[in-house]
């Protein structure tokens, strides 16, 4: 009962500690007393403050003033609002009413500042020209500014030192202290709606709710079992440091119906306890509609019930979307007046579904996929964890004062699965899984659950290449080329039956007959290829354009109707024992143009038996 006391009283003293830096950035956030109408302030009656140099740094508006320039791109001029937001003038008038919204709460400044006067000498209001005008030459002043790389909403994100700022909506967390939203360091960071705040105090092992997370993950029935918790629980680590990070991975979640998915992500589940609104949860998303709704944001977003056979081009966006959030790209979408608009989605997404779509190999090494089997427990009922509403800040606290030692543990991961054949792709992937989950965990945790701490290279056993679905057909692009090609049905017809180009190849043998040899290249030449070589050096001749190649091929990313497909730029990137030189085809041969179903044409050579000897 001493103990339990004990951890009431610190995590009482956590709210308290968080509760009071609140309530200290709240007074120093309160509105500034600005004179009635009419009178002085600082001394400086109304519209002298320029004779009396009370400028800002632009030179162009009163010093302190509740209105902040922020740049210009074109015709739209952008301030900080008196809510601490991003203020688009756009291409239409600002006219009082607009004035008015800038500067809502705070407009006694403009009376003071650009007064309007009655006939008795009075001030009446204010003179939205000179407004206008003071702004736009303060914007002026700031310079080109862009919504697009220069704003930061909800969420985590490095300064240029490399430090953690964590954006929690309404206030920065920067190294312990509450800071106001505001611009710092070259970027604004728009104030939004409360989110997930960091622990008031320093988190212990003993009030760590990592292993107890872990513990609540084991009573699903996961296909790989404590490597699946591992990387479920580094995810959460993902989601929580979302754009802080240089590489953000994905999960998808697989199971019938009756193995715990809703209990892990449902509205009411573990992730959703956990993270709060931090989440972005939805059931039925568009691509556009999630770019809408995140904005500026590196939140997670988590998508359930993902089917394979609803909206499928719409899903293959989503899709498309979270692998492009990986490493952050920009991307780029129509917008009114035809003019562009710009994305940058820097979050981590959690999909789930009975029957997932397909998913591209480029999309599945930059994901994880946890496969859910029936539940072995009696009770429907997810185990609840002690003091709920506490863990995702406790959490996000041990992250943050732990970001230094997160750069490390991840090269000892980057090293451990290099060593067990993983490339670069698969290091970054599983690496920040395993990584982040050994960081919120610390080595207390890893030894309390009997997991690996001072022999972590059994990570990299668990995790061998060979093993993953995920790595399934992640091979070179040539590879995958020579494969669509080889995997492709000859429109011809042979003995009632269309084979594919590797089953007509195969039928070319030392002991098959001549007549079988010749009716077996007359079907290639109808797919528009060429066999040269014998016995067991046969070499495929592939045209570098081809209509029938590339029709054969549009199910693939080699395909194209024109006949001009990317299979050639793919295959020129194969090892030199694999793609031979004319030379190598017949001796004295020095030009790639062969003849090949009655045409010379150009062609890329493969030898099929260093691809045999290649692919093992």
């Amino acid at each position: 009962m001493e103990q339990q006391g004990s951890d009431g009283t610190r995590k009482v003293g956590g709210l308290i500690a968080g509760g009071m830096k609140r309530l200290n950035l709240a007074e120093r956030r309160r509105r500034a007393p600005y004179p009635t109408p009419g009178k002085p302030h600082e001394g400086i009656m109304p519209g002298e403050w320029r004779a009396a140099g009370y400028l800002d740094q632009t030179g162009h508006i009163p010093e302190n003033c509740p209105v902040r320039p922020l740049g210009y791109d074109g015709e739209n001029f952008f301030f900080e609002d008196t809510m601490g937001q991003v203020f688009n003038s756009g291409d239409s008038s600002l006219g009082v009413e607009r004035i008015q919204k800038l500067f809502a709460g705070h407009e006694d400044f403009l009376y003071w500042a650009w007064p309007a006067y009655d006939r008795k000498g009075g001030v009446s209001g204010f003179k939205a020209e000179l407004v206008r005008r003071d702004l736009f030459a303060a914007c002026r002043e700031r310079g080109a500014w862009t919504m697009t790389d220069m704003v930061r909403g909800r969420g985590a994100w490095r300064d240029s030192q490399g430090q953690l700022i964590l954006h929690c909506g309404d206030h920065l967390w920067i190294d312990g202290d509450l800071e106001d939203t505001g611009e710092r360091d070259g970027y604004f960071y728009a104030r939004r709606p409360p989110s997930l705040s960091p622990w008031g105090n320093e988190v212990g092992d003993g009030d760590n709710p990592a292993p107890e997370i872990f513990k609540i993950l084991r009573t699903w029935n996961f296909e790989r079992g404590d490597l699946d918790a591992m990387i479920l629980l580094g995810w959460i680590g993902i989601a929580m440091l979302g754009g802080a990070l240089d590489w953000r991975p994905s999960i998808f979640i697989t199971g019938d119906a009756g193995t715990g998915k809703s209990e892990l992500i449902g509205r009411h589940g573990l992730f959703r306890t956990i993270l709060g609104r931090m989440m972005i949860s939805t059931t039925n998303a568009s691509e556009a509609g999630l770019y809408q709704l995140v904005g500026h944001d590196s939140l997670p977003i988590a998508i359930d019930e993902m089917e394979g056979d609803e909206a499928p081009e719409q899903t293959q966006k989503i899709i498309k979307m979270a692998r492009d959030a990986a490493s952050g790209s920009v991307r780029i979408r129509g917008g009114q007046n035809h003019k562009g608009v710009e994305f940058e989605a820097q979050s981590s997404f959690l999909f789930s579904g009975i029957n997932p779509p397909p998913l591209p190999a480029a999309s599945l090494t930059r994901m994880a996929i946890i496969q859910l089997r029936p539940l072995l427990v009696t009770s429907n009922k997810a185990p609840t964890m002690k003091a709920a509403e506490t863990v995702g800040p406790r959490l996000m606290r041990i992250l943050a004062d732990r970001w230094d030692d997160l750069d490390y543990r991840l090269d000892d991961y980057y090293a451990i699965l290099r060593e067990a054949g993983h490339n670069s792709r698969g290091q970054k992937t599983f690496g920040a899984f395993l990584a982040i989950a050994d960081v919120m965990l610390g080595d207390a945790g890893l030894r309390a659950l009997g997991l690996p701490c001072d022999e972590r290279a059994q990570w990299g056993a668990l995790l061998r290449p060979s093993l993953l679905p995920e790595l399934e057909g992640a091979e070179p692009a040539w590879k995958q080329a020579i494969d669509a090609i080889m995997t492709s049905p000859i429109e011809a017809f042979t003995g009632g039956q269309r084979r594919t180009v590797a089953q007509e190849i195969a039928r070319i043998k030392p002991a098959a007959p001549d007549e079988e040899i010749k009716e077996a290249k007359a079907r290639l030449a109808a797919a528009d290829l060429g066999v040269f070589g014998k016995d067991d050096d046969i070499i495929l001749a592939i045209p570098n354009a081809s209509r029938t190649i590339g029709k054969a091929l549009m199910d693939t990313p080699f395909g194209a109707r024109n006949g001009n497909g990317p299979w050639k730029f793919a295959l020129k990137r194969g090892p030199p024992e694999v793609i031979i030189e004319p030379e190598q085809v017949k001796p004295g041969m020095t030009d790639n143009r062969v003849s090949v179903a009655g045409r010379q044409t150009r062609c890329i050579f493969v030898s099929l038996k260093a691809y045999q000897d290649w692919t093992g």
